[in-house]
């Protein structure tokens, strides 16, 4: 366990940086550079020991019967692509290992009959990332809130990591809100309230950068929880909360009280126009990763499924669709409303994590490139969508997760 818990900090740890700081003229001068460039290799590092594992042990492959396998395939593509079609072969061949490497070190986690604890600790760790961005970004957001510094839409990371829009900034928010949340509503010991901490400054920060694919993943998380939980007491209290939150950070300032503003896509469209034309000049297998950034002159698409088209093609797209059908069919196949009332504890609060994080980044992925290249987003659907598989279709510790969860 400890292996794959290190290869997955290693990937974590080549979170916010990229090639281009190894090509940076400080690397080998300055320390923040020298810093930021190594950083780089860690992603590509974990692929290859995961890859030395699955080899020496012989381990059979475990994406089969898994959506995750479309996941797979589709990073496995983007590699193979990238070195024959990009116009920057290297450049997208990084980034398409880097993809690659969560579904790597997850083929480690399958393995063996302790995987879900292996899987519980990962989440947990992804669960603490997400707490220390949130509440390290609190208090550029409270100096914007008391007017001493100027709302750019913009967020600077701690410790020198860059720059993160007021997307990014939303998404960080909501997770902690559906991670305390849960345990808050859940629980019956009274430390619960402790929750009420980091809750209360997500949901500021949430409401401060009007994020409009947060607060549509707000009313999505609201819905399922709703559908996996019932109505009581508890979700009441938070839905009023919630929906105060919708209303007044979403309708009366974002949209200005107009309806075809709350709906307008922010120029989206021209990026979306420009994508696609991109994609009839390579129809069925795109030009590699991190296309659109390479042929758009930094241009981000801003949807997935025409993300992964332009890296990919129709085969790509198929793929990566496939991947989100694939986890919602499981979900109403296997009936995950009435597993997530039969189990109890921290099983219960995971999978309801897990769900809940699928339908807000499946909301985003219409106006975000969730999970279609390498990002925070893919680290959040991967563990995501292993914990729902896993505990729908009984994949190695199914029954004794049930016999210790009653």
């Amino acid at each position: 366990m400890i292996f794959s818990l290190v290869l997955w900090l290693m990937i974590w740890g080549g979170m916010f940086t990229g090639p281009s700081s190894l090509t940076s003229s400080g690397f080998l001068h300055n320390f923040k550079d020298t810093f930021q460039g190594t950083r780089a290799f860690l992603p590509i590092s974990a692929l290859y020991l995961s890859f030395m594992w699955i080899a020496f042990r012989r381990s059979r492959f475990p994406y089969f019967k898994d959506p995750l396998g479309f996941l797979f395939a589709y990073g496995l593509l983007g590699v193979l692509i990238s070195f024959v079609l990009s116009t920057d072969a290297w450049e997208s061949a990084y980034w398409a290992g880097n993809y690659l490497a969560p579904f790597m070190v997850f083929w480690m986690v399958y393995q063996g009959k302790d995987n879900v604890r292996r899987l519980r600790v990962i989440m947990n760790l992804n669960y603490t990332v997400f707490f220390v961005l949130t509440l390290s970004l609190l208090p550029s957001a409270i100096k914007i809130g008391r007017g001493l510094a100027v709302y750019s839409q913009i967020y600077k990371l701690p410790l020198g990591l860059g720059l993160v829009n007021k997307n990014g900034v939303g998404r960080y928010a909501l997770i902690v809100i559906i991670v305390s949340a849960i345990r808050l509503i859940s629980e019956h010991r009274l430390w619960r309230l402790l929750w009420l901490l980091p809750m209360g400054p997500a949901l500021y920060l949430l409401a401060q950068t009007e994020s409009r694919t947060a607060l549509l993943g707000l009313a999505v998380v609201m819905v399922l929880f709703f559908l996996l939980k019932g109505i009581n007491l508890k979700f009441l209290l938070f839905a009023a909360v919630g929906l105060f939150v919708l209303y007044t950070a979403g309708f009366q300032s974002r949209a200005h009280g107009r309806f075809d503003q709350l709906i307008a896509l922010s120029g989206r469209q021209n990026a979306w126009s420009e994508g696609i034309a991109r994609v009839k000049m390579s129809p069925f297998l795109g030009w590699g990763f991190n296309a659109d950034r390479i042929m758009l002159s930094g241009a981000h698409m801003h949807n997935s499924y025409l993300h992964a088209a332009i890296q990919e093609g129709l085969v790509g797209m198929v793929l990566f669709l496939s991947a989100i059908l694939g986890i919602w069919a499981v979900m109403i196949w296997k009936n995950v409303f009435r597993v997530a009332q039969d189990l109890r504890g921290a099983y219960q609060n995971l999978l309801i994590d897990s769900v809940l994080i699928v339908g807000f980044l499946t909301s985003r992925s219409f106006f975000e490139s969730t999970a279609a290249f390498f990002g925070v987003d893919l680290l959040l659907m991967v563990p995501a969508m292993a914990f729902i598989s896993i505990m729908l279709t009984g994949r190695d510790n199914r029954e004794p997760l049930l016999e210790e969860a009653a």
